[in-house]
């Protein structure tokens, strides 16, 4: 099955496919659980490059925020060494502070994640290929707390088509990271989502707020999502405030519905999900 989402996507007759990286777009709605997923996805490919982005305060920019990007490069077929790594063998990524001026989150994002790619691609770390018995070189993006998908993965299939060094690129999954621990509480949350700052969740605190509200913003991660990550609950969950007639919680039965409408598949623990099963699109459990 193909999801809507990506139906445009793919580029595999520009060029060579096998030794060009997919890229897979991680989403949501909390920063715990974006970064939880990010680490589990990375663990089990050492080799594939990872751009995160975060959002900070920053009274300077227009927008009153600034994006903040980290990067973790990738290795490529042949690489003896990472440059960037530490005395102890750890790759280290650079950071980077972007304001947000005369565009929006969203644009600000994509614009810096072309750019990123295409030093990477024109760098030639991925000439050859990926990592020894990698079947496709893969590149991890964790997007800010609420930015959409959609439009980025959009925006980089028409990159890929446009740049040289995008032959063969691709957009392989866009996967939503969803915390069942807080799930109800964001779920019915219509106060403003916050983005960065602010010591509390009520918009007039010292933070950026987005015009969403976090029930709307958790919502359409899930409808767009080609793959949904549930991480699974470590907690009281969603303190039980809903239940069914047999008195068990339907926090999963709402992300499936949500998800179903949009083709989504449901990945009922993301830690036995695979970066290399989100770029074949492959999942554990279709809705």
């Amino acid at each position: 099955m193909i999801h809507p989402t990506l139906k445009s996507l793919g580029n595999a007759e520009h060029g060579d496919e096998g030794s060009a990286p997919a890229v897979v777009l991680l989403t949501g709605a909390d920063r715990l659980s974006l970064d939880s997923v990010a680490f589990s996805l990375l663990d089990g490919r050492p080799d594939a490059g990872m751009i995160a982005y975060d959002v900070r305060v920053d009274d300077a920019a227009s927008a009153g925020l600034s994006v903040v990007r980290r990067c973790l490069p990738p290795i490529g077929r042949g690489v003896a060494c990472d440059p960037t790594a530490d005395v102890l063998g750890v790759r280290t990524g650079g950071t980077e502070s972007l304001p947000v001026d005369e565009c929006c989150l969203s644009c600000t994002v994509k614009h810096d994640l072309e750019r990123q790619l295409g030093l990477w691609a024109e760098s030639g770390v991925w000439r050859d290929g990926g990592a020894v018995g990698a079947e496709t070189p893969a590149v991890l993006v964790m997007l800010p707390v609420g930015v959409e998908g959609v439009p980025i993965a959009q925006y980089l299939e028409d990159a890929f088509q446009l740049h040289e060094w995008g032959a063969g690129m691709r957009v392989a999954a866009i996967a939503n990271a969803v915390g069942l621990d807080e799930f109800e509480e964001r779920f019915y949350d219509d106060a403003p989502l916050m983005l960065a700052g602010g010591l509390g969740g009520e918009a007039g605190d010292d933070g950026v707020f987005d015009e969403r509200s976090t029930g709307v913003v958790v919502s359409r991660l899930i409808h767009e999502a080609t793959h949904v990550l549930e991480l699974p609950v470590i907690g009281r969950g969603c303190l039980a405030r809903h239940v069914d007639a047999s008195g068990e919680c339907m926090c999963r039965a709402i992300i499936r519905a949500i998800a179903a409408g949009g083709d989504g598949v449901v990945c009922e623990d993301a830690h036995e999900v695979t970066l290399d099963a989100l770029v074949r699109g492959e999942a554990t459990v279709d809705v």
